[in-house]
């Protein structure tokens, strides 16, 4: 085989994998169309824009950590954190904005460098060590407030989370920016070819030459970072503390990319699959909500799809390795 027949059906691989969830939004759409005709007045959409904004910067932090080969569960403990460090520091205070900013930056990244020391040096499997930081960070947050976190958020953070610009929200833009970077990055770059070969065989990665273990950190990392944005945008839309609105974060990120088409085992995907499954299920929690579904029903739901994502990954992984023994058959 040519090398550019292989690329070519590599590329028609991508798009095939990319039809898949447009499919899907479009079936969300017109359901949604149909069931709740007021889904598409100017301020449900707005909702629909900004679901997909903050969950899509929490995505893109975890669309990275799938590529290779992990997950992280502590991403919505840290935009809680975020949104706590901010109230405590500054107390509704502006002058204060950018140190408490500051203070939320250097807290992600050190819960990005415990998870990556966990992962790398110690050998501990991605889930159970980023859900260990994500427990210990409720830890801290319930021993810091005392179990009732509470305070403002300084109203010059507000832009962040009810801002718009041309009538589209700021933390929509945010997303949009963020994701042609690193689809740039990961598309165009020797940093993201290095990802994609840990993600697909960290072992023959790392006879190649390629420092893995520093792929890795550097990918939880922006994660937690990714949280840490994430939840700057939460509290400038709030106003206040209330780390509940961002409990399910760890799940919409992971299902944002999956349904996308990021592969739970690492090294395939693309990040305009990420964009897709994140405007997928933002438009799916607020078609929910607009039925009344109560928290329980959207969370069944969104487990639902990942579920049914997965199976239809692995489904496509069988079909490849069968045709792919045939031929070596043939």
């Amino acid at each position: 085989m040519s090398v550019d027949t292989a690329v070519k059906q590599r590329r028609l691989r991508l798009d095939a994998a990319t039809l898949a969830p447009l499919a899907g939004l479009a079936f969300v759409l017109v359901l949604a169309a149909i069931t709740t005709p007021n889904f598409y007045s100017p301020e449900v959409l707005r909702i629909v824009l900004f679901q997909a904004g903050i969950i899509g910067v929490a995505a893109l932090g975890q669309t990275l950590v799938l590529l290779v080969g992990g997950i992280d569960l502590s991403i919505g403990g840290v935009a809680s954190l975020t949104s706590v460090i901010l109230a405590m520091y500054t107390a509704g205070d502006d002058s204060r904005l950018l140190i408490g900013i500051l203070f939320c930056i250097v807290a992600g990244t050190a819960v990005g460098l415990l998870n990556a020391s966990l992962i790398v040096l110690r050998n501990v499997p991605p889930f159970v060590a980023t859900f260990a930081s994500f427990v210990l960070i409720q830890g801290v947050i319930i021993a810091w407030t005392r179990g009732a976190p509470s305070g403002r958020i300084p109203a010059g953070l507000g832009w962040l989370g009810t801002g718009r610009i041309f009538d589209i929200p700021v933390a929509l833009i945010a997303f949009a920016l963020l994701s042609v970077i690193v689809g740039l990055v990961l598309g165009r770059s020797a940093a993201g070819r290095r990802v994609y070969a840990v993600g697909l065989n960290a072992d023959a990665a790392r006879m190649s030459g390629i420092r893995t273990g520093m792929v890795i950190a550097v990918a939880y990392i922006i994660a937690s970072l990714s949280g840490v944005l994430a939840g700057l945008i939460n509290a400038g839309y709030i106003g206040f503390v209330d780390a509940a609105l961002v409990g399910s974060m760890n799940l919409d990120s992971v299902a944002a990319a999956v349904i996308g088409g990021i592969a739970l085992t690492g090294g395939r995907g693309r990040i305009r699959q990420t964009v897709i499954g994140t405007l997928l299920l933002a438009s799916l929690l607020t078609w929910l909500i607009q039925l009344g579904a109560t928290g329980g029903a959207q969370l069944v739901f969104t487990g639902g799809v990942i579920l049914l994502a997965v199976a239809l990954q692995n489904g496509k992984q069988t079909l490849r390795a069968l045709a792919i023994t045939k031929k070596g058959k043939s």
